[in-house]
């Protein structure tokens, strides 16, 4: 029976699936309440009427159904019948008092294939266990794993929808001798919003909406090193003279302020050549990607593989294949931003392999109308040593809603350093 690991996503067609299927989760824990959610393909809740759970065992035209007893749920799913707003079945499991974790088990099992999503969580009362989901025409299934500290109500406001408040008294204030001490890291980033608020105060809103997503995931006192990677084909031009790329880089400083302290984030481009472009900080910030331009002038082609090198020789010493998996304190994260498919395929596909055993995460933005079949492909490609990328398409970046774009950028990120830590890749 196949074993998918947490972050895995693989085609139906590669594991047998077809639809109408059936898939089960094992528990036998009293209480726990396993649910499956109809979705947008943006993880948004379709309504009420597209939660199959025990108090609505079946989606309005019996597209998802539910048989719940004790220990077990099991859902009949004919993906056919989803209305095209669904394009994603969520299941998930959520206890009103004890963490998930305390089940005996977490099994899910669809067909022959198998996920076990327990070792994954610890202390979270709600949990993501796997989705069913539609890519490029085709449905594929993804081992989630991941879970939520407030329970249900963090889950439900994950997916879009509105928790209801109970009215309480406020609680006492707690003595000034008992308050939880601060931590150094929230110490630092104290002094960095200060200077955020006084030399980039165009950052301020963004910062709220990257906390909003760390903290979904429990990422909030998360540490990382961000790179951004910048496409300087000639086809970028408008990008860059339309200011969306020094956006991009705003955006993304505003993230890369919550992962560490340092108020700088290092960037890199590339087109035909790789360049290690330095820092970009909160300092100077303004007008800082039409300044790397004018050094590094945007070049007539595409090459990913000679991008990856220069990130991976940054940070590792070396772009070389490695004979054992390299152990790191703390994690690389990279947005790659590119309008366009490389020229370099096969040097970037042995490039994403050899990389899979260093801990480094890729998030692949492509960015216009492009097909970006080839970097769904890396997203995809088996033969890593762990899934180490995910892949978006966004038409007009500017057109996303600020705290839409970070749920994008931090999807299947939390679920990889789950599976980098189990497979050694972090301390």
């Amino acid at each position: 029976m196949p074993q998918l690991q947490p972050g895995e996503k693989r085609k139906f067609a590669d594991l047998g699936l077809s639809s109408p299927l059936t898939v089960t989760v094992q528990h036998g824990l009293d209480g726990l309440d396993i649910s499956a959610f109809g979705l947008s393909a943006e993880r948004k809740m379709a309504g009420d009427d597209y939660i199959a759970f025990y108090n609505n065992p079946r989606t309005p035209q019996g597209e998802i159904t539910a048989q719940l007893s004790a220990g077990q749920a099991s859902f009949t799913v004919d993906l056919a019948k989803l209305p095209p707003n669904i394009e994603r079945v969520m299941f998930t499991a959520t206890h009103d008092a004890l963490p998930v974790a305390r089940a005996p088990q977490l099994l899910v099992t669809l067909g022959e294939v198998s996920f076990d999503a327990k070792p994954s969580l610890k202390e979270e009362k709600a949990a993501m266990l796997l989705e069913l989901y539609k890519h490029s025409g085709e449905w594929r299934v993804g081992a989630v794993g991941q879970g939520f500290n407030g329970g249900l109500g963090d889950l439900i406001v994950y997916f879009g929808g509105e928790v209801e408040q109970a009215t309480a008294a406020p609680a006492p204030a707690p003595a000034a001798a008992s308050a939880a001490p601060i931590s150094l890291k929230k110490q630092a980033q104290v002094k960095l919003d200060k200077q955020i608020a006084e030399q980039a105060p165009q950052l301020i809103s963004l910062v709220k909406q990257a906390e909003v997503s760390l903290k979904k995931r429990g990422l909030d006192e998360h540490t990382a090193r961000v790179a951004l990677v910048l496409d300087i084909s000639a086809s970028m031009d408008k990008l860059y003279r339309q200011g969306v790329v020094q956006r991009v880089a705003e955006k993304t400083l505003a993230l890369a302020s919550r992962f560490d302290d340092d108020g700088q984030m290092d960037v890199f481009l590339f087109g035909l050549k790789a360049h290690d472009a330095g820092e970009i900080g909160i300092e100077g910030l303004a007008g800082a990607i039409d300044k790397l331009i004018k050094r590094h002038p945007l070049e007539g082609g595409t090459m990913y593989a000679r991008a990856m090198q220069e990130v991976r020789t940054h940070y590792f010493g070396s772009a070389k294949p490695r004979k054992s998996p390299l152990l790191q304190p703390t994690p690389v994260y990279v947005i790659f931003i590119t309008d366009g498919e490389t020229f370099d395929k096969r040097e970037s596909e042995a490039q994403m392999k050899e990389v899979s055993s260093e801990p480094i995460f890729w998030k692949f933005v492509g960015v216009g109308k492009e097909k970006f079949e080839f970097l769904q492909k890396l997203d995809d490609m088996p033969g890593r040593y762990i899934d180490n990328a995910d892949f978006v398409q966004v038409q007009d970046i500017d057109q996303v809603a600020d705290g839409e774009l970070y749920e994008l950028l931090l999807q299947e990120y939390d679920a990889y350093l789950v599976n980098a830590r189990r497979q050694g890749l972090l301390s």
